[in-house]
């Protein structure tokens, strides 16, 4: 069995019908955080006066973080896409595809939104990277 967990020969691919139809690849990922996501809670629960408990599935956004350097092309694109939803006053519906060569597997993610994105880098000694967190609908996995 091999050893690699490596993510830095991963590949993202993000998709804005209504503004980047032919989609973009992300680059210049940061190097010691370069996505994430987050804990999906897909359960809402309940006790009862008289201590029975309670549960049920519920559906919820998957939240996915992408941090990139400050001189990242895709950081651009994103500047772009931002202020194209800010003069339509409407969020871009996007889909996006993450694929991890190390675990031969791929991921899915579908119906999502650019929910928050750092307009600038953090100036410090030198310039930080600007996340950009997005909520999907849904997120599946599946061999390459």
């Amino acid at each position: 069995m091999p050893i690699d967990i490596t993510s830095a020969n991963s590949k993202l691919r993000i998709v804005v019908p209504s503004y980047y139809p032919g989609g973009f690849d992300v680059d210049d990922y940061a190097a010691d955080n370069m996505f994430e996501t987050g804990a999906l809670q897909n359960a809402e629960e309940q006790m009862s006066a008289d201590g029975k408990y309670h549960a049920g599935f519920v559906f919820n956004p998957t939240e996915f973080t992408i941090n990139l350097m400050p001189t990242s092309n895709a950081g651009s694109l994103v500047d772009d896409w931002l202020a194209a939803e800010r003069t339509a006053i409407s969020k871009f519906q996007c889909n996006a595809v993450l694929t991890v060569p190390a675990l031969g597997a791929k991921w899915n993610f579908v119906n999502g939104i650019l929910f928050t994105w750092t307009p600038t880098p953090p100036g410090r000694r030198v310039l930080q990277p600007r996340p950009a967190v997005f909520h999907f609908e849904t997120v599946t996995r599946s061999a390459i």
